[in-house]
């Protein structure tokens, strides 16, 4: 899997979207014909996850309750065919192109 980083520089008294449909939008526009198939949002512990979508329980936590990056990635890349992982660090959004 392929990973971006978009860095967004502050540029006062303007701030870049933190929202996540905003940022979905910017994601499929750059990497058009692509698709959101998953996301992480570190800021409130939330994420897209396929097994939980089949009424399984969420291979992505470890015993310590902390969220595995990369087991989720992982189940990304098999389950939902994705190839781009793409990064917001400024809003702490992870979003996942298939």
């Amino acid at each position: 899997m392929e990973i971006v980083t978009v860095k967004v520089e502050p540029n006062r008294p303007y701030r870049a979207t933190e929202t996540m449909a905003d940022l979905r939008n910017v994601a499929e526009s750059l990497y058009f014909p692509m698709k959101v198939a998953g996301f992480w949002d570190t800021r409130v512990d939330l994420h897209l996850c396929p097994d939980e979508e089949r009424r399984k329980e969420c291979p992505h936590r470890l015993s310590s309750g902390e969220f595995d990056e990369d087991a989720y990635a992982r189940s990304m890349e098999r389950m939902r065919q994705v190839t781009l992982q793409l990064e917001f660090p400024h809003a702490q959004i992870t979003i996942y192109l298939g």
